[in-house]
């Protein structure tokens, strides 16, 4: 069990609650290998099934990334699972990992200019009259 970090404790018969559950990448990778490993495919297949790059796949079985909510669907679908089979509550958990944040710094040496750091979901619209400010040239 120590590949996966729960938020609640066990109940007192050792089971955990799945809706507080989530998984980290290298327990989403061993997942997906051993799906592979029992469907007799390969990276490869999975790759040409799902229409994902074999680097991508590689990538996701390596434990080294997770794929995106639509990748994950593509993957399930090519395994014929469903989705919490290789990563449960993976929305619940995106959901947390979108938490907006904004952050202004000072820049060091210069008191006229700040880092901005924006990560937020927003629409095309908004993106674009963002760049737009942000491209415009200052006077």
């Amino acid at each position: 069990m120590k590949n996966i970090a729960s938020r609640s404790k066990p109940s007192e018969d050792g089971a955990v609650d799945l809706s507080n559950k989530t998984i980290r990448k290298q327990e989403f990778g061993r997942r997906l290998y051993q799906q592979l490993l029992s469907q007799q495919i390969n990276q490869s297949e999975l790759a040409r099934r799902s229409g994902l790059g074999r680097d991508s796949i590689s990538q996701y079985v390596r434990g080294r990334s997770v794929p995106t909510p639509q990748n994950l669907e593509k993957i399930a679908e090519a395994l014929q699972i469903e989705p919490d089979d290789l990563f449960p509550n993976y929305s619940a958990q995106a959901a947390t990992i979108e938490n907006p944040t904004f952050q202004v710094k000072s820049v060091d040496g210069d008191v006229s200019s700040m880092w901005l750091t924006v990560n937020t979901k927003v629409s095309i619209e908004k993106a674009i009259r963002v760049m737009q400010i942000l491209n415009e040239q200052e006077e």
